[in-house]
């Protein structure tokens, strides 16, 4: 109960930094905010994606003395190890967001990112170093986790402070649009250089060349968000003074206890937000090879298909968010999930593949609700000083503890159990999740931010 009255009384406050930058919302540093930050996290899920993309390439080429279902579950292990790292990224960039701008944290996230894919581009094979190759390769995805530990809250913060209140659930869906995209395109870069060169070629070496590619688009994102304007929210911040508590042995401490009510509903609403998103569009492709025997090609073809099929219609859900209100599609989105996640999983064994299209398509449309409402709801939870650490720190738990890891722990439970229909239970413990977080949330829709 006091975590509902704290969060009422924190969304109900009139918000003078947030109104004060209304004038501004339909000037050019809106549309650049926009843009620059979607095309940043686009590089940046791109860079993280290319990994998941190439999981079995990667098993066999740092883990090659492990039987087929070993090496995956290996290459998953050092993908998870990722998602792990991330709080601690947001202990490192959520402090800088909150005391020295938005952008700064944003700029050396993705600086990272850059460094980290380059890296990862150099690492020797197991066979040419032995047991220091995985290692390495963990050491950067690590590199790579504490990157995007400071990527989500703060590009989330950053297009939210620039925004118009009746319009931010559209303006913040964009930045879903550059995380898909990203995947996206990883993944599209991927198939084409295996396409063409083959898997052969690829395990040989070529596996590189995307991440070489992804480390060069780090730094065009780098100079793209060198150019953007600090929000208007921080700039009203730094000329009156207030900023997050000094980085002493208690500033954490303070925001926990000032915060945690918002820390836990964020937590459990990004909890159903990455259980369906990384079961569905992250782990399916895998499940439709591994555990129900489809060919890989027509498996990958089919999650591209429900990927653009989200993508093209993520836009259209931040501006119904807007409409008919952030809460009510979010729990809408949770009620999908808990009709569809078994009858779908039946229907994935198929064995027509239009059939398999369709349930993968359900639950998409499912985490369509998500991708349009969820930004904005998220970021309206904290007040402006603690904005981007009490964002990156409840968001980073949250995936790390259910979304990053939900490849890993799916094949590990159907591994041991036999039961195929173990991530149909997966998605719908999510939206449970979900569902409490929600009733104790309330619907931000059209109103400022808190200050």
């Amino acid at each position: 109960m006091s975590g509902k009255i704290l969060s009422n009384q924190s969304l109900s406050r009139p918000s003078r930094t947030a109104s004060a930058h209304h004038p501004r919302t339909k000037s050019p540093p809106l549309k650049r905010a926009v843009a620059g930050v979607t095309l940043g996290n686009l590089v940046e899920w791109f860079d993280f994606a290319l990994y998941s993309s190439l999981a079995t390439v990667m098993g066999k080429v740092f883990f090659p003395d492990s039987d087929a279902t070993t090496q995956l579950l290996a290459a998953y292990a050092t993908f998870a190890a990722g998602f792990l790292i991330r709080p601690l990224g947001s202990l490192v960039f959520g402090p800088i967001g909150d005391r020295y701008g938005r952008r700064t944290a944003l700029s050396l996230s993705i600086a990272l990112m850059a460094v980290a894919t380059f890296a990862i581009a150099l690492i020797p094979s197991y066979a040419a170093i032995g047991i220091a190759a995985p290692i390495l390769l963990i050491l950067m995805r690590l590199l790579q986790g504490l990157s995007t530990g400071g990527e989500y809250g703060g590009s989330c913060t950053f297009i939210a402070e620039h925004s118009p209140d009746a319009r931010r659930g559209f303006f913040t869906s964009w930045l879903e649009f550059g995380n898909i995209s990203g995947f996206l395109l990883g993944a599209l870069v991927v198939n084409a250089f295996t396409f063409v060169l083959g898997e052969e070629t690829m395990q040989a070496g070529a596996w590189r060349i995307p991440f070489v590619i992804g480390g060069l688009l780090g730094l065009i994102a780098l100079y793209l968000r060198r150019r953007l304007d600090e929000t208007p929210v921080f700039e009203a911040m730094r000329e009156s003074g207030e900023r997050l508590a000094k980085h002493d042995k208690l500033g954490f401490v303070r925001m926990l206890a000032s915060e945690w009510p918002q820390l836990l509903k964020c937590a459990g609403l990004v909890a159903v937000f990455n259980m369906t998103y990384y079961v569905v569009l992250g782990y399916i492709p895998g499940y439709l090879v591994n555990v129900l025997g489809r060919d890989a090609a027509s498996s990958n073809a089919m999650a591209m298909v429900a990927t653009l099929f989200m993508l093209a219609l993520i836009p259209l859900s931040g501006w119904l968010s807007d409409r008919v209100g952030r809460k009510t599609l979010i729990m809408t989105g949770c009620l999908l999930i808990i009709a569809l996640a078994f009858p779908a999983f039946h229907l994935l064994a198929s064995s027509t593949l239009a059939v398999v299209l369709v349930a993968l398509i359900a639950l998409v449309v499912a985490q369509l609700c998500f991708e349009g409402a969820m930004p904005a709801t998220l970021t309206s939870l904290f007040r402006a000083p603690v904005r981007y650490s009490g964002l990156a720190i409840s968001y980073n738990i949250s995936v790390s503890l259910f979304g990053g890891t939900a490849p890993l722990i799916n094949t590990w439970l159907i591994e041991i159990s036999g039961n195929p229909m173990i991530p149909a239970w997966y998605l719908i413990t999510g939206a449970v999740i979900g569902l409490v977080a929600l009733y104790f949330t309330q619907d931000s829709t059209g109103k400022p931010l808190p200050n």
